[in-house]
C-alpha cells in the first residue's frame, strides 16, 4: 500500500526565512509513515492496544532538494521499501506542484514489547511481506558515524511538553535539543544538505541530557547522553 495525500506547508513547518524548517519537514514525514500504518491497521495506537506492542524509530535520514515556502502545496508518498525480521524501512517523498521533489527520507523503524522491552519481530505486529512496495528510490541510505569523546556544549532537563503518548521523549524534541545549539544567523546561512538521526536509547521526564558537537569535513555529529550513555546521535551535512 501506498500512501498519497497533498496539503499545504503550514506556518508551524517554517522556520525564520519562511521556508519548510528540519522539524516541519519530520512532522511532515511523521505524519505521513503514522498515517500509512494506520491504512495498515498496525499503527502506534494499534500496536499497543491489539498486539501489546510499541513502534519505535531507530533512524531517519533525510536529504533536501530545494526549498519550498509557507503555503505551497507539496504532494506526498509514503510507503514500506524494507522489510526484514525485526525491522523496515519507510520512505516518505515530499513534491512541489511542479513534481520536483523538496525531500526524500528513510525511516528505520522496529517493534518493543511492551512488557519485556524486547524487540519483536514485524510479523508479530502485522506486517506481511505483501505491504512492501517496489518503488523508485532517490538511493539514500543510512550513513555509519563514529561520535566517540565529543566536545561537551549543553544540558537539558525533558520536561512534560517533551513527552509522548508513550511517556517517551518525542523523537521530534531531540531534533529542537539539537537545533537549540545553534544561533538564528547559523541556521539561516548554512542550509542543510543531509541530515540522519539515530534514536540508541530512550529518556524520560526530568532526565538531565548531555549534548556534545564536533565539527568535521562539513559535517556536524552530535550526541545527546543520558549518564555517559548515547540517547541520539546525529549527522548533519551542510551544502
Amino acid at each position: 500500500m501506498i500512501l498519497t495525500k497533498k496539503q499545504n506547508v503550514s506556518a508551524i513547518m517554517v522556520g525564520t526565512n519562511a521556508n519548510l524548517s528540519l522539524i516541519g519537514s519530520f512532522q511532515i514525514i511523521e505524519d505521513a509513515i503514522t498515517e500509512l500504518m494506520g491504512l495498515l491497521k498496525t499503527d502506534g495506537i494499534t500496536a499497543k492496544e491489539k498486539y501489546k506492542a510499541m513502534w519505535v524509530y531507530s533512524k531517519t535520514r533525510i536529504r533536501f532538494f530545494k526549498n519550498i515556502k509557507w503555503n505551497n502545496e507539496v504532494s506526498i508518498k509514503s510507503f514500506i521499501s524494507h522489510i526484514s525480521i525485526a525491522k523496515i524501512n519507510v520512505d516518505v517523498v515530499v513534491k512541489d506542484n511542479k513534481e520536483d521533489i523538496v525531500l526524500y527520507s528513510r525511516t528505520e523503524l522496529c517493534a518493543l514489547d511492551i512488557d519485556t522491552q524486547r524487540i519483536r519481530k514485524v510479523a508479530t505486529v502485522g506486517i506481511e511481506q505483501s505491504m512492501l512496495e517496489d518503488c523508485e528510490t532517490q538511493g539514500i541510505e543510512f550513513a555509519k558515524f563514529e561520535t566517540v569523546d565529543l566536545p561537551y556544549i549543553e544540558k537539558v532537563r525533558v520536561k512534560s511538553s517533551n513527552i509522548d503518548f508513550l511517556h517517551h521523549t518525542n523523537n521530534i524534541e531531540y531534533l529542537r535539543f539539537i537545533l537549540d545549539t545553534y544561533s538564528v544567523s547559523e541556521i539561516e546561512r548554512k542550509p542543510i544538505k543531509e541530515f540522519e538521526i539515530i534514536y540508541a536509547n530512550q529518556s524520560f521526564e526530568n532526565d538531565i541530557l548531555d549534548i556534545r558537537k564536533i565539527n568535521v569535513n562539513n559535517k556536524d555529529l552530535m550526541t545527546i547522553e543520558k549518564d555517559g550513555k548515547v540517547v541520539v546521535k546525529s549527522e548533519i551535512v551542510f551544502n
